[in-house]
């Protein structure tokens, strides 16, 4: 083995990094000269003659200095990935930003300097999950798309033209740098616009058609932002929605003057569309005919700007096949609507006219907007029932006559939001319909002992929403889901923002009265359940899905009934929304005949208690709608036991960076234990340091990736921010120090070893180590894969990949807690006697690993079970449980017994006295008394 991989590898760094220095250098000097090599004359004086600069200007062009819009072209530059399906190609987003406008020494010409950014999927995504697809967040152009034009041109206020000629750079598919340079023309940025206003325009390359870095034409189009009149709404909505349903003003909320409509509906909102029951795909009630091919089941409206008195504002309305909004880069014009709405506050409800948006499929740059004949009203209701749980109701319907092409049913639309968008409501109610179904289907019991009242949780204590991890049917597993409150007695559900306390919610005429005595409390639950297509049956088998395993379902639930706080029971009736193919019926269709029964482990029962439940149909078994009963369970996370866990996890940051403090002063005793006696370094398995340097590496690596991506479940339910994020961070910087120390004892052990006499000798041992503990290794990695597999048989193929890592990580936590194994097989080999390992380091070492095993066994019993929230000790990273902790402290205990006699009999001592001589053994060579090992003494 060549001893001077550490030199050679340093060398060869460091010329690496020089020349990318000078590569990168030589880059950008070539990108940024290629900006004075065209000429704005020559390609833009026709458009908007070019005028010489006088003074700089604000606040002049008629849109706001940041302004999104779409694009359609540009594959070869922008490396888009294949399209799917469901996301047509030319649904991609674009950000032209203004940084500076100048007057010129021609009339109502103006000098613009600006960027044009091409944003990924991936970036728009991120712009959705933060809670608007139209206001970007980030304040660096320089990261935000793969494609950024620099450009510089001139715009005409009169005849509203923009001409601007800029560069940039991007990567061919095949990974070749291309040197872009391109104009920019831009049509129709007048002073003021309509809802018939569309800015539309082109990028085309300046480089001709056979030249590398020359791309297909590029077509654009935005919607105006600035000086915005809502002509439409203004006349059209003046008394009211016209055609809209007659709905009693008093059944829906009004808005408060802190709260305006621009406030709740801000950002993107998708709705779910439901029809009657006589609509049918060859009927036309989709509102672009069946020419589109599918029915939309999902509305989305986007906000792109609100008026200054915050009662009107414009949406872009897209009517989707799927509600996962995350999936899209940007909507699909074709099937989207362009509209303007104003509160009207008479009626309580949203009024809005929409207009069709044409020719957006060949080139944006034809795009039109014409046939605003589309009506929707939007409101949010006062009172909310098992039947309507949502707090966002609309409906949507045409203007046209019935026997005029273009005409549609009127269809409605709900939000189906967990907690109802997040959306707060002054006044809202709900009002309890089912009460004397739940008292035939949820008889009394009386409890033969009255010792455990109020041992189980609260109703008003906010313990009562939990996720169903597992669903069984009779097919087995079959799914998951979660169950929150939606109303608890005539307050509201603190998980539940939009619920006010009202006294009205109480039921007036109930067989069963919310008791607080009794111990009786009237609830309601919405309750949302995933299960695998393939194995549905009888009345959930209506959808109409795919036989495919690997497809999943939604059903939602909603239900009401009584929890009795003395036994922790809760008896509900549920109704579920009934579906057909792609398409949700009205709440007027709804399967009522459903009993959902759930039991609570007790306050203080043991913290790996669950949550049982069951959801049976109380229809006949030869009914259609009839289904076998659900057993589901979920684990209880109480309040108390979360805010143990709170200080559970305080106390595992602490004993993380004093685990890791303790490790970085057990390998710098190693370090002068080396240093401080020569002839030892070279007796240290390099194996066993490898294998301590890779136990510090994987956790700095897996916390870089967590910085990226958070769990969200772990960072909603308990994430302790600042603080939390501050031990984070310590916790890297210690992680870091002893994984450096690690490497610096390993390049010692490494030198010492390359620069002695017997280095042939110990190369031999060391291969021979080798050649015994990968074969270990590797055995014993098949058959914890094989266990785990054989553990999650139920799970489908796309888990494999999960089982893979989450072994592989635990697997090498348990290579990590036995870290002496190499060291006392090279000992074996070598016969060792020295003491090549300072007592403080293997001692310590051995402590620091086995110590979280025997915390594990305390906290199992102590705290309620989180794994999500393990710091310290943490399941995914090596074996927990009862018996492996068991295991692996005794196994460590025995490693380090093994090398304590070792360095004290030999490395041989446990051997038949036979077996304690080999060829190996040769008298060690000292070429100075400095360099003789250091015996063993008392």
């Amino acid at each position: 083995m060549d001893c001077s991989i550490f030199c050679r590898t340093k060398l060869c760094f460091n010329a690496f990094f020089f020349l990318f220095i000078i590569s990168s250098f030589t880059c950008l000097h070539v990108v940024f000269g290629t900006a004075s090599e065209f000429d704005y004359g020559v390609h833009c004086n026709s458009v908007v003659h070019e005028s010489k600069p006088v003074d700089e200007e604000f606040n002049i062009m008629p849109f706001p200095g940041r302004q999104n819009g779409y694009f359609s072209g540009g594959d070869k530059v922008l490396n888009n990935p294949p399209s799917r399906s469901y996301s047509p190609p030319e649904s991609k987003t674009f950000l032209f930003e203004t940084h500076h406008v100048y007057t010129t020494d021609a009339d109502d010409v103006f000098m613009v300097e600006g960027n044009l950014i091409f944003q990924t999927s991936f970036y728009y995504e991120q712009s959705i999950s933060s809670g608007s697809s139209y206001v970007i967040s980030s304040s660096d152009s320089s990261d935000r798309g793969t494609l950024d034009f620099d450009f510089r041109g001139f715009w005409s206020r009169t005849t509203g033209k923009l001409c601007m000629v800029g560069s940039s750079y991007a990567y061919s598919k095949e990974g070749k740098l291309l040197h872009l340079a391109a104009v920019l023309k831009i049509n129709n940025l007048r002073k003021s616009s309509t809802i018939r206003t569309l800015v539309t325009g082109t990028l085309d390359s300046l480089n001709s058609i056979g030249d590398p870095n020359h791309f297909e034409q590029i077509s654009l189009l935005m919607f105006p932002q600035a000086n915005y009149a809502y002509t439409m709404v203004s006349k059209q909505f003046s008394e009211g929605c016209p055609r809209g349903a007659d709905v009693q003003p008093m059944s829906s909320l009004r808005l408060s003057q802190t709260r305006t409509i621009c406030d709740m509906l801000g950002g993107s909102n998708a709705f779910e569309l439901e029809y009657t029951g006589s609509c049918n795909s060859s009927k036309s009630c989709n509102p672009f005919g069946d020419g589109i091919g599918y029915l939309p089941s999902v509305i989305s409206l986007s906000m792109i700007q609100c008026s200054n008195d915050r009662l009107s504002l414009r949406f872009l309305i897209e009517f989707r096949n799927d509600s996962y909004q995350g999936y899209y880069s940007s909507p699909n014009l074709n099937t989207s609507l362009i509209g303007e709405g104003s509160w009207d506050a008479k009626s309580n409800r949203l009024c809005i006219i929409a207009c069709r948006i044409y020719d957006a499929s060949s080139s944006l740059e034809k795009s039109h907007v014409g046939d605003c004949t589309t009506r929707l009203s939007l409101r949010f209701p006062a009172i909310l029932s098992i039947r309507n749980t949502s707090t966002i109701l609309g409906e949507i319907w045409s203007e046209k006559p019935r026997n005029e092409g273009g005409f549609f049913d009127r269809v409605e639309f709900r939000n189906t939001g967990r907690y109802g968008g997040g959306i707060q409501l002054q006044g809202l109610k709900y009002v309890y319909t089912e009460m004397d179904e739940v008292e035939k289907s949820c008889p009394k019991k009386n409890p033969k002992t009255k010792s455990i009242k109020g041992h189980y949780p609260d109703g008003y204590s906010g313990n009562l929403g939990f996720s169903m991890s597992i669903i069984k049917g009779s097919k087995g597993r079959i799914g998951w889901g979660s169950s929150d409150p939606l109303a608890v007695g005539d307050q509201q559900d603190q998980r539940f923002p939009s619920l006010i306390p009202s006294s009205s919610s109480k039921p007036k005429s109930s067989g069963v009265e919310s008791n607080s005595s009794s111990g009786l409390l009237n609830i309601s639950y919405k309750m949302s359940i995933m299960l695998r297509s393939s194995e549905l049956d009888g009345g959930l088998n209506l959808v109409n899905e795919s036989s495919n395993e690997y497809l999943e379902t939604e059903i939602q639930i909603s239900a009401e009934g009584v929890y009795d706080t003395a036994t922790g029971s809760l008896c509900m009736v549920g109704c579920k929304h009934l579906r057909s193919g792609d398409k949700t019926f009205s709440s007027h269709s709804m399967d009522c005949e459903i009993l959902v029964k759930i039991n609570f482990p007790p306050l203080n029962s043991d913290r790996r208690s669950k949550i049982k439940g069951s959801i049976e149909s109380t229809r006949e078994e030869i009914d259609p709608l009839s289904f076998k009963p659900l057993q589901f369970s979920g684990r209880a996370y109480y309040r108390s036991w979360v805010a143990e866990s709170i200080w559970r996890m305080d106390f595992e940051m602490i004993m993380l960076v004093i685990s890791n403090t303790l490790a970085i002063i057990f390998v710098a005793f190693q370090i002068f234990h080396v240093r401080k006696h020569r002839g030892i370094g070279p007796l240290v398995s390099l194996l066993m340091l490898v294998i301590l340097a890779l136990g510090h590496l994987i956790p700095l690596v897996l916390n870089l990736e967590a910085m990226f991506i958070q769990d969200s479940e772990r960072s909603v339910l308990i994430r302790g921010g600042t603080w939390l994020e501050m031990n984070e961070v310590i916790i890297r910087v210690v992680t870091m120090v002893a994984f450096l120390l690690q490497v610096r004892l390993l390049m010692l052990s490494w030198t010492a070893r390359c620069y002695t006499e017997k280095k042939k000798t110990f190369w031999i041992a060391e291969k021979r180590g080798i050649y015994v503990c990968v074969p270990v290794y590797v055995i014993g990695a098949i058959i914890a894969f094989l266990v785990k597999s054989r553990q999650n048989v139920h799970l489908t193929w796309y888990y494999i990949d999960e089982i893979i890592l989450g072994s592989s990580r635990a697997y090498a936590g348990l290579v990590l807690d036995a870290f002496l194994f190499p060291q006392i097989i090279f000992n074996m080999f070598q016969n060792l006697r020295e003491p090549a390992l300072s007592h403080f380091f293997y001692i310590g070492i051995t402590l620091v690993r086995l110590v979280p095993h025997g915390y594990d066994l305390y906290r199992a019993n102590s705290y309620a079970d989180i794994d999500d929230s393990y710091i310290y000790g943490d399941h995914g990273a090596d074996y927990y449980s009862t018996a492996w902790d068991f295991i692996i402290i005794v196994l460590g205990i025995f490693f380090a017994v093994i090398i304590h006699y070792q360095q004290r009999l030999g490395g041989r001592y446990f051997l038949p006295k036979r077996f304690q001589e080999s060829v190996i053994d040769e008298e060690f060579p000292v070429d100075s008394e400095e360099q003789l090992p250091l015996r063993y003494s008392t």
